[in-house]
Formats: C-alpha cells, structure tokens, sequence
C-alpha cells in the first residue's frame, strides 16, 4: 500500500504544549500508512532535530529564515523556501501548527497545489489582551488563511468559538481534539508516598508542614506572575506558613526574582527554575493556581487534575472546560487578585474541601485527554479529508 505523504509545520519545538502536541501526533500515527515529515524553523536546536529524526522514524527540514517574529524579508523567504520543500515532495496533507507557521505554510501549501491543508490551533492568535489594531491584523490575516484552509483543529472549544466568532473559516471546517498528554506519571504521584513528599520538599527549603500552594508555566508577562506575586503578597501577609512556588524558566525570571526579594518574600515565595520532574513537584502542591491573561487550553491544568488537586484560575479559555466551579476548584474574573485571595484563603483553612476538590479535579480527566485519543481522532481526519478527494 502506498504510504500518504504529510508534513507537519511549526515554527520551533522549544518544549512548549504545542511542540509536545505536535511530536506526540507525529509519533503516534502508524507509519505503515503515512510518511511523516517535520518542517520547523532555526529556532530548533539541531541536536533536538537530529533527536527528533531518530525517535520519530521522520524526515526533518530545517528553514533557516522561518522565525517566530515577524521579518517581510525573512517571510518572504521562508515562504518560498516552504513552498519549494512541498512542491518537491509531493505531499497529500499539510499540517501546520500555531500562528507563524500556519499562516506561511497554509499559503505554500495552496501555492503547491496540496489538496488537503489541516490548521492546528494551539492558542488565540488575536487575544483580548493585545492593542485593536494589532488584533484586527491578526483577525484578518487568519480570515485570509481560512479561505484555503479544509479543516482547523483547535484543542479546546473556548478556542474553537473565538475563531468562528471571528469569521475565520466556516463553522463545519471545525474540529476539536483535545491536547494529547501523557498522564500516567501524574496519576501515578498523586499517590507519592509522604517520604517521598517530604523529601521534595526539603530540597526546595520547605518545611513539612507548611502549605504549598504552587504554578507551572514559562516565565513570561502573558503569564500574570505579577498577579501571582501580587496574590502571594495578600495570602502571606495573613499565612506565612504558606509557601508559594513558581515552576519554570523564561525572560522574566531574573525580573520576577528581583521584584519578591524587593518585597522581602524571598522565604515564601520559591523559584524552582526548569525542572523535568513536573509530575513530582506537582504532587507536593496543595493548591494549584494559574494567572494567566490568555491560553489556547491550559494544559497545566488538566496536569494539575491528574493530581488530584484543587485549582483556583483566572477566567482564561480553556479553564472552564476543566475546572467545574464550586467542585473542583475555582474561576475567578480576570486579573481580579483580590477574588482569587478569598477563594485561595477558603482552601487553605479547610483541608477537607481542598481534599473533596482534588479528588473531584483527579476525576475530571478523562481518556479524551490521553495522546491515544488525539492521534486516533487526528488519524480519523487524515482519512475522511483523503476519502472526499
């Protein structure tokens, strides 16, 4: 049987949900049916790729000029440079994923002639939080796009509204599958012994008995750490037995480490830096909040679930499809500290509810959340789009 040429395109795999996402589709598809290549820009390590290659049992492109800012001159490069790569290769199904490489290789692959060109949206691309014109920019160049594009997948059904709201394709050109995660290990340290807790703890300078309440996420200003330090300021101010940690890396951590040593919270609030253990450090959190002002789906969430925690967010797209209100945690207006303060200080004086909640959040994930589902679901696309040619 004659294998079906794809190509997934992304502008870089940096380890964010998007990438992850990408490479769990990649490597998921049966290979006896599809040959599978990854198109990806200089803002990929070569190592990562020449990893990627290996494991994945796929061909990788790399564009030098296909960056994540935007550059006409660089664009207009990537543009046709992607277009010689698709023409050359004859592919049946173009993949693309995210803003920049959705946009460039959606229009490649018409220029190309490629009967089927599949959006993978990740994330809004013209949030709330941006300034108009800036938004409508972005409104009309997705509305472009979307003339040519046979189907959008986006991850969440927030995602999903915003886009046909917007006018950006037809409403029947939609499809949602859900973030494919890996779970087990999340499941598996809700069970973490207290040794083993305890032992965690320890290493980050936290007592036994002091409360953790704790986020997950890249270290930038789209994340809200200024409302999480903020929150942490009020709840401290009241509990200082309570310790809150921030888990990842990025171009605010210097900034952000500054701004708590300024504020004397230094014992309180505890930075982790990157770590690969995220299961295990989610395991000693108690409470798990995100102050995020934009998402696609918060994917942190769904981790935080598989935990057996209880969640306390800001109203973002996404949190609603994971977070029941009342049940399993809490949804509070957006970049409103002093609600996510009250709701933080109910769980924190009542052991019983954050208990009740986190059992009700572990119960909450489901197999629509598992990467077997996604690739399955994304397979069922692939063939119902190759069916009506």
């Amino acid at each position: 049987m004659e294998k079906t040429k794809v190509l997934h395109i992304i502008t870089r795999v940096v380890n964010g949900g998007a990438d992850e996402n990408t490479l769990f589709t990649i490597n998921g598809l049966d290979k006896d049916k599809y040959q599978i290549d990854l198109l990806t820009g200089k803002e990929t390590e070569s190592e990562i790729l020449k990893r990627i290659s290996i494991e994945n049992h796929i061909n990788v492109h790399q564009v030098e000029s296909l960056v994540r800012e935007i550059d006409a001159v660089k664009d207009f490069k990537a543009l046709m440079e992607i277009y010689k790569i698709i023409k050359d290769n004859n592919y049946q199904i173009v993949h693309t994923h995210i803003a920049k490489a959705g946009v460039l290789g959606r229009l490649a692959a018409k220029m190309a002639g490629v009967e089927n060109i599949i959006h993978g949206v990740h994330g809004i691309t013209f949030p709330d939080q941006i300034p108009v014109h800036k938004r409508e920019f972005f409104k009309n160049i997705e509305r472009f796009c979307g003339l040519f594009t046979d189907k959008f997948i986006t991850v969440g059904e927030d995602m999903k509204q915003k886009y046909i709201k917007a006018n950006v394709g037809k409403a029947e050109d939609y499809l949602t599958i859900r973030s494919g995660m890996e779970l087990s290990d999340f499941i598996d340290a809700s069970n973490n012994h207290q040794d083993k807790i305890n032992k965690l703890k320890k290493e980050l300078g936290i007592a036994e008995d002091d409360l953790v309440v704790g986020m997950v996420s890249k270290l930038e200003p789209r994340k809200g750490y200024k409302y999480y330090i903020e929150v942490a300021e009020k709840i401290i101010a009241d509990h200082p037995e309570v310790k809150f940690l921030i888990v990842g890396n990025g171009s605010q951590f210097d900034q952000l480490k500054e701004k708590v040593k300024n504020l004397k919270l230094q014992n309180n609030i505890i930075f982790t830096g990157y770590r690969t253990d995220i299961a295990d450090v989610f395991s000693i959190f108690d409470i798990k909040i995100l102050t995020s002002l934009w998402e696609g789906l918060p994917r942190v969430l769904v981790q935080a679930a598989a935990t057996a925690k209880p969640i306390v967010t800001f109203d973002v797209d996404g949190a609603w499809e994971i977070v029941d209100q009342g049940e399993n945690g809490y949804i509070v207006p957006m970049k409103d500290t002093e609600a996510m303060v009250e709701k933080l200080k109910l769980l924190i004086e009542d052991g019983k509810i954050r208990n009740e909640m986190g059992e009700k959040s572990q119960k909450k994930v489901n197999d629509s959340w598992t990467v077997e589902n996604m690739v399955e679901e994304t397979d069922k696309l692939y063939q119902e789009l190759l069916n009506l040619k």
